[in-house]
């Protein structure tokens, strides 16, 4: 029986961008297990560094989560004891989401991006760096709304 040659895959920016992503988010996993967090519970925890006592509704538009989702991830950051909810002081209507002192002990991870592009970057210049992410800009607004480029 003769060998098969693996499938040639067709040259797609949809896969590469799959593929890399989920190799991205393992990385993150991997590098955050450490610390018991997941990639979501980090992505709110650096916002919160940033600006605490947050609604949910601002902490969606910061992760690019929607309400419910983002109500739900901080759910479980509270059953974990790293954020509490807590009525605003100007009205009490109004549910702020503020770090614990456990949230707050690990602010040692604010730059877990920064450790994270090093990584993915390795070997890639400044300047093509600052380029892929223009480039990938672009490719997100593309995605999100559609080129408005005429051919």
């Amino acid at each position: 029986m003769a060998t098969k040659k693996p499938l040639a895959r067709p040259r797609s920016l949809g896969q590469v961008l799959t593929f890399a992503t989920s190799a991205t988010a393992a990385m993150c996993h991997e590098m955050l297990a450490e610390h018991d967090l997941t990639l979501a519970h980090w992505v709110i925890l650096s916002a919160l560094w940033r600006q605490d006592g947050m609604l949910i509704s601002e902490i969606g538009d910061y992760t690019g989560n929607n309400a419910p989702a983002t109500s739900r991830i901080i759910d479980r950051m509270e059953e974990r004891g790293l954020v509490v909810r807590k009525p605003s002081v100007d009205d009490k209507r109004v549910v702020r989401v503020h770090l614990t002192e456990l949230g707050r002990s690990l602010d040692h991870l604010s730059d877990f991006h920064d450790r994270v592009n090093a990584r993915l970057l390795s070997g890639i210049s400044d300047e093509d760096a600052a380029q892929l992410f223009e480039l990938l800009k672009r490719v997100d607004k593309n995605a999100r709304f559609g080129s408005t480029d005429t051919d």
